[in-house]
């Protein structure tokens, strides 16, 4: 690619090309930072986006894959919360804490950790590659806060802690979760962002917040007539677009305290009780011959027919079609 072609794909700052370099597509910035005067600052002019969860279902988490060259900013801030995973080469980060600077080596797998509103300063400086290559998720503040709620936590006296380095085994998981599912397709299923947004602010609140939270509490299953309308209305919508607050919602409690009972209940989670549910009626209608495998992936409400296969496969442990070969008469001469 020559330069001024470079150019135009709006990077040329800050990423030398090199001859076998694959150029990915550019996202747009949604994970804005602002100067503490209110001033948006351009994201375009820090880093590129790779890969990006705009545009799908998921209401209450941004995913954004940032390619970033050696920067400073200082008395910026987001406002929303949120976490960047390191998933490339080791980098360091230069940070001011107590008036002081600290200098830490993020290795991959480190992570940082801004809160909303809470202006910072950060020196990245990168030494072995052109770029970093970091993962961004933001938070709803106000999706935390009802997450809080529901864990019975008062919320006006709940902050949380911003931390730079040092490493989270389950946050990297549920963070290359999330990733993966853009990366799938699944992150067209509104569930599969819900849940995991709900799991990841759950884990905030735990391990980053001021006020630690109190022993697991026995919460009990549902009660009998609340599974039996939770289950019917999840029958009679297979098609359509569910979410747990829709559930909680036809039974009457909150999502968060419907789900614990739920799974308490059932043994799965709403999402894996809803996907496998869904599994199922494909199946039911595969068996009839009266569908293609891609037809009956949209009468359950999957995305696509890989969607359900890859689904059905992990349920049965067969694929769609080697269910219908299986059910095709052999032919006898």
């Amino acid at each position: 690619m020559t330069k001024s072609a470079w150019r135009k794909a709006g990077n040329e700052r800050f990423t030398p090309i090199h001859l076998g370099v694959k150029i990915t597509m550019k996202y747009p910035h949604s994970i804005h930072l602002w100067r503490t005067n209110g001033e948006l600052l351009p994201g375009d002019a820090l880093s590129r986006v790779v890969l990006s969860s705009v545009g799908t279902k998921w209401n209450d988490v941004v995913l954004e894959q940032h390619h970033l060259p050696s920067l400073e900013v200082t008395d910026v801030m987001y406002k929303r919360h949120v976490i960047a995973v390191n998933i490339g080469h080791s980098v360091t980060n230069e940070f001011k804490k107590t008036g002081r600077f600290q200098h830490v080596l993020k290795a991959r797998g480190a992570f940082n950790f801004f809160p909303s509103d809470q202006p910072f300063f950060l020196r990245l400086k990168v030494e072995r590659v052109v770029f970093a290559n970091v993962l961004f998720l933001a938070l709803d503040p106000v999706f935390v806060s009802c997450v809080a709620e529901g864990l019975e936590l008062d919320t006006d006296r709940i902050e949380l802690i911003e931390k730079r380095g040092g490493t989270d085994p389950t946050l990297q998981h549920l963070a290359l979760a999330l990733r993966a599912g853009v990366q799938s397709g699944a992150a067209l299923d509104r569930m599969y962002g819900e849940a995991l947004s709900t799991a990841l602010a759950v884990h905030l609140l735990r391990e980053y917040a001021t006020a630690a939270l109190g022993p697991k509490t026995q919460y009990g299953r549902l009660p009998r007539e609340k599974l039996v309308r939770a289950v019917e209305y999840i029958q009679d919508q297979l098609d359509a677009d569910l979410t747990v607050s829709g559930i909680a919602q036809a039974v009457g409690m909150s999502p968060d305290h419907f789900s614990r009972l739920f799974k308490e209940s059932t043994g799965q989670s709403p999402h894996r009780y809803v996907v496998e549910a869904r599994v199922r009626k494909a199946k039911d209608l595969l068996t009839t011959g009266k569908f293609t495998i891609s037809e009956a992936a949209y009468q359950v409400g999957f995305v696509d027919q890989s969607h359900l296969t890859r689904h059905f496969k992990r349920v049965f442990g067969l694929t769609p079609k080697r269910l219908l070969n299986r059910r095709r008469p052999e032919i006898v001469l």
